[in-house]
């Protein structure tokens, strides 16, 4: 088995927001997708505009049949959990640079795996479409991403010469909603194929990982079996035992008072480094993603915007946590549906105004 790289778009321009539908006349099995958007920053900054939150949505289809439906935010810490890291990324709010968003989409278990992947001989008219908007969180222009300045790069990872795999893993949003003050929301999860993982997103500025969600729970026919119910502090201590924390750089642009949003919005730790002689840096920490910046040069609390890079450590990339069934590579400890009548995702909520998602991550046969 040989692999060779193919681009499907390459350093194609994009209009400031739009959709656009790729073929995939490939017939060999493709193992992942490589995706990145690029553009440039403003001449004045972009601040807390990062390129995932411009990516509406990611879909991998077969006309009607969606194998992969994902916003910027899903796609990245999907792709981020499933490697270990980030990879190459270039997070600034600095003038005039240029911001890429970059990740995988596994098809596999892993790259190159033979049994799970893509076969587009399976298909009869394999596409994918990606949709987005420049100007989702800032304006573009001085203070957002420069008009005319987005790039695309869809980059196929095939196998030549590889045995027909038995089946594909998916990625879909399967549920979303706004958290209350209280109660429970009840997601039905699907039935029809083997689940392998979970992703729950849920945001709100200022509040932190997970936002407003207390209790996460998983109950098969109606609590004949629960795999999973714990209190949410419990729930990503938990995970943090089987997850590594993420690091990566983020070139920030402040002044005194400002806050710093970073990717991982839980338990992050950050070294500031000033661009400016005889400048000081650094901030409270109350672990929720976000931090309000404490800038002085020469003694004196700074009122110009400053370049300050950082590195960041820290876990919940876009405040998405990631629930593994099982083994990552056997089957036999994946959440196996065909045992069960319903399997019920129960979200107990503590606070207003959360943004939340749930994903399902499954193996279909072919």
């Amino acid at each position: 088995m040989l692999r060779r790289q193919t681009f499907l778009e390459n350093s194609k321009v994009l209009a400031d927001s739009g959709e656009i539908t790729s073929d995939i006349w490939l017939r060999d099995p493709i193992t992942a997708l490589w995706v990145e958007l690029r553009a440039q920053n403003g001449g004045t900054y972009n601040l807390a505009n990062t390129l995932a939150g411009c990516i509406d949505s990611i879909e991998v289809i077969d006309g009607s049949n969606v194998l992969l439906s994902l916003d910027g935010y899903e796609a990245f810490a999907i792709g981020a959990y499933r490697q270990g890291h980030f990879g190459q990324q270039l997070i600034a709010e600095t003038e005039d640079v240029y911001q890429n968003c970059f990740f995988p989409i596994f098809f596999g278990r892993w790259f190159g795996d033979e049994v799970l992947a893509l076969d587009p001989t399976h298909f009869n008219n394999l596409q994918v479409r990606f949709k987005w908007n420049l100007a989702n969180v800032n304006a573009v222009g001085a203070t957002g991403f420069l008009t005319g300045t987005g790039r695309l790069n869809i980059l196929a990872d095939v196998m030549e010469g590889a045995t027909p795999p038995v089946g594909v893993v998916t990625y879909k949003e399967h549920y979303s909603f706004t958290t209350g003050d209280s109660g429970v929301e009840y997601v039905d999860l699907p039935t029809d194929y083997p689940h392998k993982a979970l992703y729950i997103r849920s945001y709100e500025a200022g509040v932190g990982g997970l936002s407003n969600i207390s209790n996460i729970k998983v109950s098969c026919d109606q609590g004949k079996f629960v795999p999973l119910d714990m209190s949410k502090s419990n729930f990503l201590r938990w995970l943090s035992l089987r997850q590594q924390p993420f690091n990566y750089k983020q070139a920030l642009k402040v002044t005194n008072g400002t806050t710093a949003y970073f990717v991982t919005k839980y338990l992050e730790e950050v070294a500031y480094q000033p661009e400016v002689a005889d400048c000081i840096c650094n901030a409270p920490n109350s672990g929720i993603g976000e931090q309000t910046v404490l800038l002085h040069t020469a003694g004196v609390a700074d009122t110009a915007y400053r370049n300050v890079g950082a590195f960041v450590h820290g876990f919940l990339p876009y405040s998405t946590a990631y629930m593994p069934w099982g083994e990552y590579d056997d089957a036999n400890t994946w959440l196996n549906p065909s045992l069960f009548r319903s399997i019920r995702l129960e979200l107990t909520q503590d606070g207003a105004g959360g943004s939340a998602f749930v994903v399902v991550e499954q193996v279909r046969p072919y």
